[in-house]
């Protein structure tokens, strides 16, 4: 009876990026399984597409009747092999590497979808038998996620303005139950003179409004749609004028606070993530910048948005040439 199963990495990663320490089980954690049904799954192992192509890593469980340690030690009895194929691809093969082993790292090469079967043979001291079903794994690589911010102009710049909805349109051809996305928005505000010289700095300077970190990611409820294209949106509190100075809100669309220090600013996806386990790792993760939309500018790799409400003038009092002046 078939007993292998393949397995792909679970799309939470938990704790660490990479393998640290020693392995309470095989294959090791964050790898799990991929779907119930071995030979007609009907889940998808979805991959961010890079330039130059996405490598990812993925284990065959071996067939605990001749490699009954594999999972506490990671034993596997000599001379057994596995054979990955690619049957089916969007136009051009992925390429294997250790294709023989029970792990495998396979690069995609372009977006689409892939079908990738894995068979277990038996090594020629136990009849050389290969599974005549292999197991099947379904893989969809798709780009990466867009991130565009809109925001609204002000009716009016003179005195006291109302709240303001700055949202974002974010499209990622993967389904919901995945869609998730670490980005970071603060708020700034700013007492100024006539020249735009900051008088006084109104919290901090910086604020941060919305951090939604690698471990604990914008989803569902928050985020609303439907795949490919989701949606966010924040109501800015009442732009009032402070101290009846000329008074500045900023808002600042940036990568999450615990995004990698090498990273640019933009976002990061649950898959995006889940893409870049084996290279570049955790301290090089990739970010996918932001996209500025109407009312916002983009400052470096930094999505801003700048309000300014002024207070209206008080006039002063009239000047006359005093009727004494002649007298």
């Amino acid at each position: 009876m078939k007993k292998s199963t393949l397995l792909k990495m679970a799309l939470t990663l938990v704790g660490a990026f990479m393998f640290t320490g020693a392995m309470a089980q095989n294959p090791p954690s964050p790898y799990a399984r991929y779907d119930s049904n071995v030979t007609a799954p009907d889940t998808i192992d979805y991959v961010t597409f890079k330039t130059g192509g996405t490598t990812m890593g993925y284990y065959a469980l071996p067939d605990p009747l001749y490699h009954p340690s594999y999972v506490t030690t990671g034993a596997i009895t000599t001379g057994f092999s596995w054979v990955w194929t690619n049957p089916s691809h969007p136009g051009t093969a992925v390429t294997f590497g250790s294709a023989s082993n029970n792990y495998v790292q396979i690069t995609y090469p372009s977006t689409g979808n892939y079908v990738i079967n894995v068979a277990e043979n038996a090594s020629a001291t136990f009849g050389g038998c290969a599974d005549a079903t292999p197991t099947v794994m379904n893989v969809t690589v798709i780009n990466p996620p867009t991130f565009t911010i809109s925001a609204p102009a002000l009716a009016s710049t003179c005195g006291n303005q109302g709240q303001q909805t700055i949202s974002a349109a974010i499209v990622e051809n993967v389904l919901a139950d995945w869609a998730a996305y670490a980005f970071l928005v603060t708020e700034e505000i700013d007492e100024l003179d006539v020249d735009g010289n900051v008088i006084l700095t109104g919290n901090g300077p910086e604020n941060n409004l919305f951090d939604f970190k690698l471990v604990s990611k914008l989803k569902t409820p928050a985020l609303t749609g439907t795949s490919p294209s989701y949606a966010w949106s924040f109501t800015t509190a009442d732009l009032n004028v402070n101290n009846s100075h000329r008074t500045r809100y900023v808002y600042r669309f940036k990568k999450a606070s615990d995004a990698p220090a090498a990273a640019g600013n933009g976002v990061i996806s649950a898959i995006t993530q889940k893409s870049d386990y084996i290279a570049p790792g955790i301290a090089n993760l990739n970010t996918y910048g932001f996209t500025a939309g109407a009312n916002v500018t983009l400052v470096g790799d930094v999505a801003t948005i700048t309000y300014i409400v002024n207070p209206a003038p008080s006039t002063g009092p009239i000047y006359h040439i005093p009727n004494q002046y002649a007298y």
